[in-house]
């Protein structure tokens, strides 16, 4: 039951993060509130770990565990978090969850390639009940007429994406940056969840390996994310000539109260929940986060959804819990 419990905090806080997140995105680019929320993640893990006096027990762990908490940082983090970002600009927080949220299905297929997971048959239902949901969800977010045109052309990829509106061809690009997210969070997961019961078993820290785990993970990714902010700065002085202008004191303030809700205390309760419930139960409870965001989005960003939308939605996460049942 805490497992539980655990799970469903750590969702409503992600879902909270991502619609005050909503607020700055005007002023911050994807990669940008990412590097956010991540220093202060950093900061906060190395704080508490100081507290408990747990710090130099990470360097008693094996660097084999080092490299696997790195790599789920990475695509967890750096990868997923980005292209959700990215998505999210574009579709807007239900959309965007309810499609990153498919990532349960990614999990099962990664578990019968790489763990021997055996064959069920509902996976080829889930899979075609997901499929339909994200055209649904694609067809309430690009026009008719542009779905056509993919659906009878006949010419290459390219050829394809020339015949779209630059709108539509955005949506397109925002629906893949959403399914790569999905992607990525559930090779993150996979990850954590063995990792955590590892340091578990090694260290023996009574319950303290999720922010063990955090402490290993979070400055190697903001180093990455860094580098990729960097670069982004680079590229813009370099094409625009005027200067830049400054993030206002409202986007600050909504940038660090989404990162302390949504990292420094979501990222701890997602791992804990990870670690205490099991991969497969985060990822059950976590499908239900596009219905979780529909009141919140409402409410402090205004953002409405189209009943087509909605069954999208619905018919989506419907797909996705088929699995893990």
């Amino acid at each position: 039951m805490l497992g539980e419990l655990i799970a469903i905090l750590a969702c409503l806080t992600f879902v909270t993060s991502n619609v005050l997140f909503r607020k700055t995105e005007h002023e911050a680019s994807p990669v940008y509130i990412n590097v956010v929320r991540t220093a202060i993640g950093t900061l906060t893990f190395i704080i508490v770990a100081i507290i408990f006096g747990i710090l130099c027990e990470i360097f008693s762990l094996p660097w084999g565990l080092w490299v696997i908490l790195v790599v789920s940082f990475i695509f967890g983090q750096v990868i997923g978090d980005t292209s959700y970002f990215s998505a999210q600009k574009n579709l807007g927080v239900t959309i965007t969850l309810a499609l990153a949220m498919t990532f349960p299905l990614f999990t099962f297929i990664l578990s019968m390639v790489f763990l021997n997971r055996p064959f069920d048959y509902r996976f080829i239902i889930s899979t075609i009940l997901v499929g339909i949901g994200v055209i649904i969800i694609g067809k309430c977010k690009i026009p008719m007429d542009d779905i056509n045109s993919l659906n009878s052309s006949q010419e290459d990829i390219n050829e394809t994406m020339k015949g779209l509106n630059p709108k539509s061809l955005i949506m397109v690009k925002a629906i893949v940056l959403a399914l790569i997210a999905s992607l990525g969070w559930a090779i993150g997961a996979v990850l954590i969840d063995f990792a955590t019961n590892e340091i578990d078993r090694i260290l023996d820290t009574d319950n303290l390996s999720s922010i063990i785990a955090n402490v290993i993970r979070f400055p190697f990714a903001l180093l990455i994310l860094l580098s990729i902010v960097w670069r982004e700065k680079y590229l813009y002085s370099k094409s625009n000539f005027t200067k830049k202008k400054r993030r206002s004191s409202q986007t600050w303030f909504w940038l660090i109260i989404a990162s302390i809700i949504g990292t420094s205390l979501g990222a701890y309760l997602y791992t804990e929940a990870i670690r205490i419930a099991g991969a497969s139960l985060m990822s059950l409870i976590a499908t239900a986060t596009p219905l979780f965001s529909l009141p919140l989005t409402y409410f402090i960003n205004h953002e409405k959804i189209s009943n087509l939308g909605f069954l999208g939605v619905v018919i989506t996460i419907i797909g996705v819990i088929l699995i893990l049942i």
